[in-house]
């Protein structure tokens, strides 16, 4: 099996190094021992990057003096790179060199990898990879705090302005995975690694579909394609539809339309893009050779092709590549569409901060009932010693019994015994 790109992924944090170590982790074929790609991890806490499995084609870099973390500080996580950026800058020369392009990878909302993201962006862009490199960024869940969200939206801020100069954007919606997966019977640690591991074979899988099957008519969607919309400024948006070949009926549209289109809507790593302010869009189809005899015909691209000058009618271009493959009865549709904005869910993470920091607001103005409460206490001394001594004073002391004679117990022994 052949790659068209030789990818590089620069994993910063906890959710970035995840990410890029799954990507680098990815074998050329289930029995090989090869991995194409290489990745630089680079992080504060040196437990989260022990956990993860040593490779030959990963190079971990922890930032001493912060091993423990910086505790979602992302002016500290900046620091903390910056102390390191010359060590980083010499590792990312010789690691990254030969490679075609390169994914900064980070999780939004911590602290180490979203405070130094854009030193990374800065540090590749000073050293000769302009027009090598774009972002791959994991939105936080909705319900993860105040921090969280206000950590990812100041960097989002950032990146909205300069989106435009660089690569492409590859988001992860961490809230549209952990509802997919919610019908899996998975813990916390086995979801997120096959997240990652979701991510990491959709973009080999787009990288070996452009150089490893079989043109079947006269287009071909290659390498340098691919490459052209990876260096294209925006978001870069994914669907993919797996449907059974015999299920696709050319006589009747709606028996393959209506998933592809529910894949490029659903998306395969966020959704809620307005899809007509995409520059560029391709798709890549791939059957087995009797179903590409079948289906592949003008009628069936063209189908696809109205679709999407439906979705997107300004194009630079819009391909619809025919492939034969190697999976036995299955068609498998790949959609990319690039130029693009953030998604929605974006705004739905400013919405919630929004009605965080209105609740935070009103807690701080609540009155403190307890408090009042407490204050209005006022302090009694207690008369039971006064009274005792009254009590005392009114009879005086019994005197010493005669020889022989019983002794009474004192009622007001106990007294002798207080403290």
């Amino acid at each position: 099996m052949n790659i068209s790109l030789k990818y590089g992924f620069f994993g910063l944090g906890m959710g970035g190094t995840s990410i890029a170590h799954a990507c680098a982790g990815i074998r050329l074929t289930a029995k090989s021992e090869q991995r194409p790609y290489t990745a630089m991890l680079v992080n504060s806490n040196q437990m989260d990057l022990l956990k993860l499995p040593d490779y030959p084609n990963i190079k971990k870099i922890t930032l001493t003096g912060y091993e423990r973390g910086v505790g979602r500080d992302i002016q500290l996580g900046q620091e903390a790179f910056n102390v390191h950026k010359a060590d980083i800058a010499e590792t990312v020369q010789s690691y990254f060199s030969d490679r075609d392009y390169i994914f900064v990878c980070c999780g939004l909302g911590g602290g180490t990898g979203t405070g130094a993201i854009i030193e990374a962006i800065r540090l590749l862009h000073g050293k000769g990879f302009v027009g090598r490199f774009g972002l791959l960024l994991t939105l936080p869940r909705r319900n993860e705090g105040r921090k969280v969200l206000d950590n990812a939206l100041q960097r989002l801020q950032v990146i909205k302005r300069a989106m435009q100069g660089l690569g492409a954007i590859v988001v992860v919606d961490n809230e549209k995975l952990f509802q997919t997966g919610l019908s899996q019977s998975q813990s916390v640690e086995d979801f997120m690694k096959s997240s990652n591991r979701h991510v990491a074979r959709l973009l080999h899988d787009l990288n070996t579909v452009t150089s490893c099957y079989k043109p079947y008519g006269s287009y071909h969607f290659d390498a340098s394609e691919w490459l052209n919309m990876l260096k294209t400024g925006g978001c870069l948006h994914i669907g993919k539809c797996v449907l059974p070949a015999q299920s696709v009926d050319l006589a009747s549209p709606v028996t393959y339309m209506e998933a592809i289109k529910q894949s490029v809507l659903n998306g395969e790593l966020s959704a809620g893009y307005d899809l007509q302010g995409a520059t560029s869009s391709a798709v890549s189809i791939v059957a087995d050779n009797v179903a590409a005899r079948r289906l592949f015909t003008h009628a069936f691209v063209e189908q696809i092709q109205s679709f999407l000058h439906e979705s997107t009618p300004i194009l630079d271009e819009n391909p619809v590549a025919t492939y034969v493959g190697d999976q036995p009865g299955k068609i498998t549709i790949y959609t990319v569409f690039a130029g693009l904005n953030f998604p929605d869910s974006v705004m739905k993470l400013t919405e919630e901060l929004a009605e965080l920091e209105r609740k935070a607001e009103e807690r701080s103005q609540k009155t403190d009932t307890i408090a009042e409460a407490l204050a209005g206490v006022k302090s009694k001394e207690k008369k039971a010693a006064v009274d005792l001594e009254s009590l005392l004073s009114e009879s005086e002391p019994a005197s010493a019994p005669a020889q022989g004679q019983s002794i009474d117990k004192d009622p007001f022994d106990f007294l002798n015994h207080l403290k």
